[in-house]
């Protein structure tokens, strides 16, 4: 019964991998963008691409998610 609990609260759990799971999150810049890069968000690394440069380690706001990809904007 133990391990049903279990399953079952992992199992309603929020699904980051939906569209609106990474919109707004905020990560940080693992290599410059200019304009693509990897970014680190929510636990995991993911390329990136960027309107504007982003340097090393800034952070940047996720806008958007195309397959694998984000696009990211530097936070002000």
């Amino acid at each position: 019964m133990f391990l049903v609990s279990l399953v079952v609260r992992a199992r309603s759990g929020k699904a980051l991998m939906s569209d609106g799971g990474l919109l707004n999150e905020i990560g940080e810049a693992r290599t410059a963008l200019a304009p693509a890069g990897k970014v680190f968000v929510h636990g995991e690394y993911w390329d990136a691409v960027s309107d504007s440069p982003v340097e090393l380690g800034a952070q940047v706001r996720v806008v958007s998610r195309d397959g694998m990809k984000l696009r990211v904007e530097p936070t002000s």
